[in-house]
């Protein structure tokens, strides 16, 4: 199972960045990123970067903890669900059961 830090550290190599350029943009020091993806628990990442991390990569911050396995947060509202038509809702329905399946979560 992953830790906080594997998962900050996950984040960004995904989207290519080195040490120096990730620290820079959350505006913290190269020391503090090598602690903070050198993390075993959630509780030693202050909460403002696990916020700004989440915000930035719209990463769920239940998954940057380890106490969910789904990475990212939803990207569809309510509203934006409620105007599909029947058709899209179906779609979106058939893929996350899709990938509910895939990943094991399906119950």
């Amino acid at each position: 199972m992953p830790n906080t830090g594997e998962r900050i550290k996950e984040v960004r190599e995904e989207r290519g960045y080195g040490v120096d350029e990730f620290a820079k943009l959350l505006n913290i020091s190269r020391s503090s990123l090598y602690r903070y993806e050198g993390a075993y628990e959630a509780k030693d990442l202050p909460i403002s970067v696990g916020i700004k991390i989440a915000e930035m990569f719209n990463i769920s911050l239940d998954w940057l903890a380890c106490v969910s396995n789904v990475k990212y947060r939803n990207v569809l509202s309510n509203n934006d669900y409620d105007s599909l038509t029947e058709d899209g809702k179906k779609q979106v329905n058939d893929f996350t059961k899709f990938v509910k399946t895939k990943e094991g979560t399906e119950k």
